[in-house]
């Protein structure tokens, strides 16, 4: 049962593991459970046979002088035919467990190489879709450097350029990659095949161990049960087994804790490439505010300066015309001013007219020296004479009954109106009615008046036919005059209509003048900020590349703990199944022999006789199972035939199966997972057609157009 470590390591240092499984190699190297496993149980089985041979010892003579020495010599033999067998079966398991070793290490090198290949898809794929975006922003500079100058479209060219760069360059590592993983896996499917064909082969002889191991099954049957259960390697085997137990309850324990810390390392790599992201996604937020914040304030400064610059022009164009029409102005001025005169005067004459018609002597006073009376002084006199109406009537009322008062009233109004003609005529005829002595001297008066107010009369008809002659003349003067500056008005107003056209055609002028020099100004400003903004955009580009690199190396250098983490954890959990494997035997092994300690109890006495009977039957037994065995394995070849063959069912669970997978994917691309949601209608999308609509400014949802700002994406995991 020695194990042959040479042709261990003679597999370990073979070409074709050293050149494709140089991780599994290593973690081989590393670890030699294998060694000390198998060496403890040929300790073990050493010692148990040697403590067997320790118990017969004893009994020598007993055994040679009567009829048990036959017994002794077929108990020898079939211990001597056992330790052969058990040792030509350890070694057929420890070839068994090498080939498995070999199929195990091919099994996981072609894992790791799937997913190198997966990553090199995903890398692929990723660099066509930015060499896309590079070619997209290419072509969108171009159509916007076509509207400006020579020198803008230069920059925008030799921007665009650079731009491509990196993309062409990062598509060439990936194909030579794949071209150069190509020949591997041919080499690998090849020893795949070599290694199947060695399987059939060890499958053969698979058949004939197990012959062989009935066979053994069967002449260890004739140990009796109670030397076996008394016997010190039981408690010995035991012992290792709890040992066994607690140390494989203890490595359970470290890989429990090895697969906590992993996830913890997983989880917190997620975690800081999340803080990763949000801070390039603040600060690249933070940024394109404050770069908003600058054109804002330089558009409105040089809105102001334009404003200032349009004033100061039209002050100037309207101070310069205001000084070619000074004189124009100020001769219409006093055209106007004469015309205004005029028409006072024609007013005056109008109102002393209408004033001496009415023949009221303060009236024409009144016009003739054109003040108006104020009215203040008589109004309040009236109020205060109102106020004492008042107290006066309130005071008669208080004295005097109504009756009275009213008799009374009409008394004083008819005393109050004679008086008022007593005073008219007075005033018309000079003199007091009182006064009169004699009727005679009365009328002298009379006519002698009458003949003065008839003088008077006749003078101011003479006076008023002159002033009729003169009037006529001075209208006929004044209708000469107004025909006449009719005439010069007319021609005046038509010169100033041309003088006006003139200015307005002046003015529309300066004004277009101001306003294509306000539009050279405008694009030249336009061109170089275009320039300060590709020149602007090209070092952020430069600036986003060198960012990427750093991440992609810190990306690098994550996936290479992952992966030396993952390496760990596989060796430890191949540890721990070994280990677990190793119990298992050991339980299997103390149930079989418990069991057949207590069947070699009721079978020792009938030994003798059915031996030779039983192991006719086992062989046959032994060669109808191995027949069995191979029409099972044929049927198994049969099934898996049959099994390749697509079943209308199975196509119908395939299609499904791809269209609940085909839900995981984004709706925008089909291609990538889902990793987002927009909190606004709740649909959700990959993480890269997000990024192309914010970034391009298209911020609608693709399922609904409904819109969304960048604190409306959030991030969700199945």
């Amino acid at each position: 049962m020695n194990i042959d470590n040479t042709e261990f390591q003679h597999v370990l240092e073979e070409e074709w593991l050293t050149e494709l499984t140089p991780n599994m190699l290593s973690a081989c190297r590393k670890k030699d459970f294998v060694d000390l496993t198998i060496s403890k149980l040929n300790q073990l089985v050493k010692t148990w046979i040697a403590k067997r041979k320790q118990i017969i010892t004893g009994f020598d003579s007993v055994f040679e002088n009567g009829s048990l020495k036959d017994i002794q010599q077929g108990h020898q033999d079939v211990l001597s035919v056992w330790t052969n067998g058990q040792q030509s079966l350890q070694d057929i398991k420890n070839q068994l467990k090498l080939k498995n070793f070999k199929h195990l290490i091919l099994k996981e090198e072609c894992r790791v190489l799937n997913k190198q290949l997966e990553t090199i898809e995903t890398n692929l794929h990723q660099a066509q879709l930015d060499l896309e975006k590079l070619q997209s922003k290419k072509f969108s500079n171009h159509s916007e450097d076509v509207k400006m100058d020579i020198e803008g479209g230069s920059s925008g060219n030799a921007s665009g350029t650079y731009n491509t760069a990196p993309g062409e360059g990062s598509i060439t590592p990936y194909n030579s990659q794949t071209a150069s993983q190509q020949d591997p896996l041919i080499h690998i499917q090849q020893i795949l095949e070599q290694r199947l064909h060695e399987i059939d082969m060890i499958k053969e002889d698979r058949i004939v161990l197990k012959q062989q191991i009935a066979k053994l099954q069967m002449d260890l049957v004739c140990v009796p049960e109670s030397r076996i259960y008394k016997a010190p390697l039981c408690r010995q085997l035991f012992q290792s087994r709890t040992y066994q137990k607690d140390k494989c309850n203890h490595l359970s324990d470290i890989c429990h804790d090895l697969q906590i810390s992993v996830e913890d390392l997983s989880s917190n790599r997620r975690r800081f490439i999340r803080d990763l992201d949000y801070e390039q996604v603040s600060h690249f937020k933070e940024m394109e505010d404050q770069l908003k914040k600058l054109d804002l304030d330089l558009t409105r400064i040089r809105g102001q300066r334009d404003a200032l610059q349009m004033n100061l022009e039209e002050g100037k164009a309207s101070t310069e015309i205001g000084r070619l029409s000074i004189v124009e102005l100020k001769t219409i001025a006093d055209a106007r001013k004469e015309r205004v005169n005029y028409l006072e005067t024609e007013l005056l004459r109008l109102q002393k007219k209408m004033a001496a018609n009415t023949g009221i002597s303060g009236y024409y006073e009144i016009v003739s020296n054109g003040k108006e009376p104020s009215l203040l002084p008589l109004e309040n006199e009236l109020k205060l004479m109102e106020e004492k109406v008042l107290e006066y009537k309130e005071r008669v009322r208080n004295k005097f009954p109504q009756e009275n008062i009213e008799q009374e009233l009409e008394r004083l109004f008819q005393i109050k109106q004679l008086q008022l003609k007593a005073k008219l005529f007075e005033e018309k005829y000079e003199f007091d009615l009182l006064s009169i002595d004699d009727v005679q001297t009365f009328e002298t008066s009379l006519q002698d008046r009458i003949r003065k107010e008839k003088s008077v009369i006749s003078e101011v008809n003479n006076r008023l036919s002159a002033l009729k002659a003169t009037e006529k003349q001075l209208l006929s003067e004044i209708e000469s005059v107004a025909k006449a500056y009719g005439d010069l008005e007319d021609e005046n107003i038509k010169k100033v209509q041309e003088l006006a056209s003139l200015e307005d055609e002046i003015m529309r002028l300066q004004t277009e003048r101001v306003k294509y020099s306000q539009i050279f100004t405008a694009l030249n400003k336009s061109k170089d900020a275009h320039a300060m903004l590709a020149n602007a955009l090209n070092k952020q580009i430069e600036k986003q590349l060198a960012h990427i690199k750093q991440m992609t190396e810190r990306e690098k250098n994550l996936t290479s703990q992952v992966t030396c983490l993952d390496r760990k954890l596989a060796t430890s959990n191949s540890i721990y199944e070994v280990y677990k494997q190793k119990n298992d035997e050991v339980k299997v092994l103390l149930d079989k022999l418990k069991e057949k300690a207590l069947v070699s109890k009721d079978k020792i006495t009938e030994l003798q006789k059915s031996i030779f009977e039983k192991i006719r039957l086992i062989e046959e037994g032994a060669h109808a199972r191995l027949r069995l065995e191979e029409s099972r394995e044929i049927l198994k070849r049969k099934m898996g035939t049959s099994s390749k063959i697509e079943k209308p069912a199975e196509m119908k669970l395939r299609k499904e199966r791809e269209e609940y997978r085909s839900l995981l994917n984004c709706n925008s691309c089909k291609t990538r997972l889902k990793s987002h949601v927009l909190m606004r209608c709740m649909h959700t999308f990959c993480k890269e057609c997000l990024d192309v609509r914010i970034e391009t400014r298209q911020r609608r949802c693709p399922s609904c157009g409904e819109s969304f700002s960048v604190n409306d994406v959030k991030q969700f995991y199945f």
